[in-house]
């Protein structure tokens, strides 16, 4: 019977082909594009409608039981992502046909504080540091869990710490690995010393 069975297995994998196989880790672009920018924006405009009348915190009966689930699986799809870049032992950038934001305003050679990176130059980065990029994906992984922890306790205090420091969790991997969102400082106001000026 065992034998029997041991064969009917060995022949559903070759059917199923690649689907007995470790399935490929996604990139790290598609990790971005698909997972954590819309699921982040997710929890920002769900924490925006939720606001109490002072504006510093979140308000839990304005938040509906329909976005209490899109939450925690906000949450649930941020962590898991996260935890499976963390723990992959070659992390690709991008795949074949993939570009990334920026890239057709990236250049070749050293890579200046405010200029567009490359996914050739993002990939060096991370092979450069491969323990670090972990660790920020863990930091990631751990802000999902939290949202989903807080979440099914319709816990809004715990949804609003990590709403309110989210921006801070994600920049603190892009600027070790693709680059600041920041904007750089304008040359009027380098040259006024940082004060404002009157427009002309």
């Amino acid at each position: 019977m065992f034998k029997t069975a041991a064969i009917l297995a060995l022949a559903s994998c070759a059917l199923l082909g690649a689907g007995c196989a470790r399935q490929k880790t996604p990139t790290v672009n598609n990790s971005m594009t698909h997972i954590m920018q819309p699921q982040a924006q997710t929890i920002w405009d769900i924490s925006s409608r939720a606001f109490n009348a002072n504006g510093d915190g979140l308000d839990p009966t304005l938040i509906k039981p329909a976005e209490w689930v899109k939450l925690a699986k906000a949450g649930r799809q941020m962590r898991d992502r996260g935890l499976l870049l963390a723990n992959e032992p070659h992390v690709q950038v991008v795949s074949v046909g993939e570009t990334i934001m920026g890239e057709t305003s990236s250049h070749g050679g050293e890579r200046g504080e405010w200029d567009a990176a490359s996914p050739h130059q993002v990939q060096a980065y991370i092979d450069a540091n491969p323990k670090l990029f972990a660790e920020r994906a863990r930091v990631v992984a751990k802000a999902g869990q939290d949202l989903l922890d807080a979440a099914h306790r319709h816990d809004a205090k715990g949804v609003y710490a990590v709403s309110s420091n989210l921006d801070e969790v994600c920049d603190g991997c892009h600027e070790k690995f693709w680059g600041t969102d920041e904007p750089p400082p304008f040359k009027a106001a380098e040259k006024s010393g940082g004060k404002w000026i009157k427009a002309s």
